[in-house]
């Protein structure tokens, strides 16, 4: 008998001084679980799921909590009964899924991971980060979200103007990491839009609208911060080089004034051949033989500027795009400007005051309406 309870008082001084040893893996004396274990324990808790039997012993049958050992749903505050998740059991993903909860219920419900002011824990990061895991987050606090989160900032016209401002704005949040070449998607959060970013409306490396050549009310000549948001698709040197873009340069003679190619849409007019085989090309054969009318001012009130890459324009009626109102002018919207004081028919596309309905002075149809205006010289 002596034997035994000496060698369970030996024991007991073991287990005393294991419990109190500087071990960082050892529970501390208030404590059945090592410092830190809030951030790994759901290694230990999924296998037992969805009795935790093994937490009841201490948090409680319903793991409400019992003395000094917490209520379970005081971190799982998503959770009304076991089994227990990190989030919401609807969320797609924490960065894509937080956002719109957030804005609906607060953040009451995620100090218990995040920490007191939601500074971060060893559970969780903190709500200030500039980013988690390389995605952008909000370095000033949750809330700091630059746009309306009711859905109504999901229609063109209150997203299109700011994003054509600098697109790379959006990126943080929407965007996956990197410059110039490096053809970042734009698939990442909106959940209503299915958690698939700007792709839910726009398609794969497409964060911009259809058509965004033009003619149309997005044209992209109004964009903004070009050599930063466009050389993220277009390359470095806007040339399409290592990136999904095609070349600015197809269009534009320089990718650093950003003067105009004007062949690049309408061939050699009127020569007709080269302006035939582009998408809306008209044959001007037959104009071009008569010397006055191979200047393009006097028919549609707009020619290129002797320059070169700009515009020589009609000092009447003809308006050009304005980049810093966004209006898309006569050149760019949608209609053929064709001059009336020649007495222009757009029904059988010919100068009927010169040559009545003379089949063999009559333009082709280019498929785009016509807007007559009386342009003088």
């Amino acid at each position: 008998m002596r034997k035994l309870a000496l060698l369970c008082l030996l024991a007991s001084a073991l287990m005393l001084n294991a419990c109190s040893s500087d071990n960082s893996d050892a529970p501390t004396g208030s404590n059945a679980h090592p410092e830190g274990w809030i951030a790994t324990h759901s290694a230990e808790a999924e296998p037992i799921a969805p009795g935790y039997i093994d937490c009841a012993g201490c948090h409680g049958a319903d793991l409400a909590g019992s003395g000094d050992a917490v209520s379970c749903f005081s971190c799982h505050a998503f959770n009304a009964a076991p089994p227990f998740t990190i989030h919401p059991a609807n969320w797609s993903e924490a960065y894509v899924s937080h956002r719109g909860y957030a804005a609906l219920n607060g953040f009451d419900f995620c100090t218990g991971c995040h920490g007191a002011g939601l500074r971060g824990s060893p559970a969780a990061p903190s709500c200030f980060a500039n980013s988690v895991d390389g995605r952008g987050c909000h370095a000033e606090g949750p809330g700091q979200v630059p746009h309306p989160l009711d859905g109504s900032y999901l229609a063109g016209d209150q997203h299109g103007p700011e994003a054509k401002q600098d697109l790379t704005a959006c990126q943080p949040c929407h965007g996956e990491a990197g410059g110039p070449g490096d053809n970042p998607r734009f698939n990442v959060g909106i959940e209503s839009a299915g958690g698939n970013g700007c792709e839910s409306c726009h398609g794969e490396n497409y964060a911009h609208p259809q058509n965004w050549a033009g003619p149309n009310n997005t044209f992209h000549y109004s964009a903004a911060s070009v050599q930063t948001a466009c050389t993220l698709c277009h390359g470095v040197e806007l040339d399409g080089m290592g990136g999904v873009g095609v070349s600015c340069l197809e269009c534009h003679a320089s990718a650093t004034t950003f003067s105009l190619d004007c062949t690049s849409c309408h061939g050699y007019p009127p020569d007709g051949s080269p302006d035939v085989a582009t998408s809306m090309g008209v044959d001007h054969s037959d104009v071009a033989e008569v010397g006055f009318h191979a200047d393009c001012l006097f028919c549609h009130g707009v020619q290129e500027s002797s320059a070169g890459g700009g515009f020589a324009i009609s000092p009447r009626n003809y308006e050009l795009f304005d980049k810093t109102t966004d209006t898309l002018g006569d050149h760019w919207d949608g209609n053929i400007n064709m001059n009336s004081l020649p007495g222009y028919d757009p029904t059988n596309f010919g100068c009927d005051d010169c040559h009545g309905n003379d089949p063999e002075h009559r333009l082709s149809d280019s498929g785009l309406p016509v807007e007559l205006e009386p342009y003088i010289f």
